[in-house]
């Protein structure tokens, strides 16, 4: 199901008006909560709106928009250079307007300063925040969550949990049985960890997640999804882990969710270092995005070298990786009885690039932190 209407300030103010139809509502709570950037827009023009609305001059001005396009648009057929002129009313209606669009415009930077500033930071996480809708119909939920469950089983697929989303990153595999690696920043940010964590497999589906151990100060933390006899795929791992760092200028390739669409990317190894000379790290030349924290790093012959965790500022365009040295290292902590045994054949390392790719497709999910 999708959001029929293309306009989003019709859009928006269907929403506000509460005027939309049930399953377009629920296609744009879907939408809002997977889509970071379609939200930011929807939620900046309700924001404006609601302003607009508030002066008690939005119609007026729209109805003023309307005369003058009509007015330039007789001048430009007569080909005839004319001076519009605007009513007392239309200035102050004009001037109204502008004085909200000013107001919204400067608490829009305001609130939007923070994330600026943390943007300009040398060394930024790579996980992908994620904006929850904010339900202002409360006399539709049970409604709305009918015609969910009818879209799940229309689908076949398991619902994520009934909440917003915190924040996204990747993760992949260790073992066939459950076990995986994630950066630990995704599960855990400066606001504390989420109230629930899902993987969503390549397949669609949903699964529950437990931590089984983690380091903070390397960024990496191991995890276990809860379901009995839940296995990624079929047979083996295809990769290995890497059980020394790989040299400088080995071509290095990532799969991971920058969206929820999974992503190709290829680069180098430029640094056998990594942030301010961090040793269990290396320095990348591989384009990335928000979303792929956690995303395994591979060589071309099918070597896990560590997984993705954050990334330089603008001037400097580097990315970072936590090598396997501390994955290993945090395994080797574990007790016996969650002793994971890591694969010691690469099935993939003879395949072309693309094949590569669909094998590590399998093994390699987004990992989605819910909060209530």
């Amino acid at each position: 199901m999708s959001v029929n209407r293309t306009n989003i300030w019709e859009l928006a103010e269907a929403y506000l008006a509460g005027t939309l139809p049930q399953d377009e509502f629920v296609a744009l709570k879907l939408r809002l909560s997977t889509d970071a950037a379609f939200a930011t827009e929807f939620y900046e023009a309700t924001d404006l709106i609601r302003s607009a609305t508030d002066s008690g001059k939005h119609k007026r001005f729209r109805a003023m928009l309307r005369d003058v396009h009509q007015q330039q648009t007789a001048v430009q057929k007569e080909k005839k250079a004319k001076l519009v002129l605007f009513s007392p009313q239309m200035w102050r209606t004009a001037g109204v307007a502008a004085s909200v669009a000013f107001l919204a415009s400067t608490i829009t930077f305001w609130s939007l300063k923070p994330s600026l500033n943390k943007t300009e930071s040398k060394y930024n996480t790579i996980s992908r925040e994620v904006t929850g809708l904010k339900i202002e119909q409360a006399k539709q939920n049970e409604k709305q969550k009918k015609l969910e469950q009818d879209l799940v089983d229309k689908t076949r697929k398991v619902t994520p949990p009934p909440s917003d989303i915190k924040t996204t990153g990747t993760g992949f595999a260790l073992s066939n049985n459950g076990y995986f690696v994630t950066a630990y920043h995704v599960i855990h940010d400066e606001n504390g960890y989420g109230d629930s964590v899902y993987i969503q497999a390549h397949d669609g589906q949903y699964y529950k997640a437990s931590l089984v151990t983690f380091d903070a100060n390397a960024d990496v933390a191991i995890m276990k999804v809860d379901k009995a006899g839940f296995r990624f795929g079929k047979g083996e791992l295809p990769y290995t882990f890497t059980q020394s760092k790989s040299v400088l200028g080995t071509h290095i390739f990532t799969v991971g969710y920058p969206t929820d669409d999974i992503a190709y990317s290829e680069g180098y190894i430029s640094s056998r270092n990594g942030y301010e000379g961090n040793k269990m790290q290396y320095t990348l030349e591989l384009p990335v995005g928000h979303g792929q924290s956690g995303s395994p790093l591979v060589d071309g012959k099918g070597n896990v070298l560590g997984l993705l965790t954050a990334v330089g500022s603008h001037s400097e365009e580097k990315t970072y990786a936590v090598s396997t040295k501390a994955i290993t290292a945090l395994l080797h902590k574990l007790p016996d009885e969650k002793n994971i045994k890591l694969p010691k054949h690469a099935r993939i390392a003879h395949m072309g690039r693309e094949q590569q790719i669909e094998k590590m497709e399998e093994y390699t999910f987004s990992v989605k932190v819910y909060k209530k």
